[in-house]
């Protein structure tokens, strides 16, 4: 299996940094984990490493495009650990990324066994990985409960949030203008491309039944879903625009006053941003997320899908929590401030930097 056509270096030669990043992509899992490899992949090709990314990652559509705009070439890659070593072996890897939540752990411990670099991208639970170093990507950095190897390093907390360069490019000026309280919002509803528990369709049902005037963009994760949403019944100034997935969600989150999703990685995106925010959980292991960014105060909570869904169109806690959002401007524009403070954006550099380090210390 040939990857490079270039020959490894000689002994003693020096040579750039070569960087496998092992995640997988699927309309049905989504594409989080391949996003924040490609975040943290833009950081290391700065530093002059030379990056790959191991995985499936031919759908979602939208996701194939950005890693082809990027140039990021991907490559095979085996859920085998034996498989899995050799393949770094034939790449010269001097260090491989996992990000993962089905990953057999025995694929981390057999490419530690090789001599390679292992980092890992873990979301409360390193899930029995072995790695030098662990990237807690829930929010808050809380404890995962995990005994590390010795001499593994663990980074967690909005500071190591891994962000793409788009996402920093639509960042907001500080001190963005309140809005007029008697100007409709403009609010930005998606629940990721493919939305599998349908969440889009009745987040624009909780917040039309709010009666509050707004500008609503709705993003379907397909024709059906678009269909449901524009049979909605709207009331006076409600006005609902429905598009598909599109690969500049940061600059359309930009503009929005108030943005409603799942409790889910993207929402440290948004936070990044500047945005005001109401999550939901879509899921069961979203809660550590929704509590903790909820905890600190960065976002406001409209409790489970589930909640939502069985409230239907009646002012329940969540419309009614969507409803001031609607009407109050400096309440979302107090959440926006809290949130950018506490992402700042600088995650992958930090990240990258000490997985740089790491690399030069087994080499010397």
């Amino acid at each position: 299996m040939n990857f490079d056509s270039r020959p490894p270096a000689a002994p003693g030669t020096a040579r750039g940094l070569r960087i496998g990043l092992r995640a997988d992509a699927s309309p049905r899992i989504g594409g989080g984990h391949v996003m924040r490899c490609l975040a943290l992949s833009e950081a290391l090709r700065r530093r002059g490493a030379k990056v790959f990314l191991l995985g499936r990652a031919a759908r979602p559509a939208w996701l194939r495009a950005q890693l082809d705009d990027q140039g990021l070439p991907v490559l095979p890659g085996p859920d085998d650990p034996d498989e899995l070593v050799a393949v770094a072996r034939e790449m010269c890897l001097d260090a491989v990324v996992l990000d993962s939540h089905t990953l057999p752990p025995e694929c981390s411990a057999a490419l530690r066994a090789a001599g390679i670099v292992i980092a890992a991208l873990v979301d409360g639970t390193a899930r029995a990985q072995e790695a030098d170093l662990y990237v807690d990507q829930s929010p808050g950095g809380r404890d995962i409960g995990t005994t590390f190897p010795e001499g593994a390093r663990r980074l967690g907390g909005y500071r190591h949030a891994l962000i793409r360069d788009a996402v920093l490019a639509a960042r907001r000026r500080p001190n963005r203008p309140i809005v007029n309280p008697s100007t409709p919002a403009h609010v930005l509803c998606f629940f990721g491309a493919t939305d599998p528990y349908g969440g889009v369709p009745v987040a624009v049902r909780a917040l039309l039944a709010t009666g509050a005037p707004l500008r609503l963009t709705a993003v379907a994760a397909g024709p059906e879903q678009a269909r449901v949403i524009e049979a909605l019944p709207t009331g006076p100034a409600q006005r609902i625009c429905v598009v598909e997935p599109v690969a500049h969600l940061p600059e359309l989150a930009r503009t929005a006053d108030l943005v409603v999703t799942a409790a889910g990685s993207s929402v440290l995106d948004l936070l990044c941003i500047g945005c005001a925010v109401a999550v939901v959980t879509v899921t069961a292991s979203q809660h550590p997320v929704y509590e903790a960014v909820l905890g600190d105060g960065l976002v406001a909570g409209l409790g489970s899908l589930e909640e939502l869904r069985a409230a239907g169109a009646a002012p329940d806690d969540g419309v009614a929590r969507l409803r001031r959002l609607l009407t109050h401007p400096t309440e979302r524009a107090e959440l926006a401030r809290r949130g950018a403070e506490a992402v700042d954006g600088q995650g992958c550099s930090r990240v990258a930097g000490i997985l740089v380090d790491l690399i030069g210390g087994r080499r010397g």
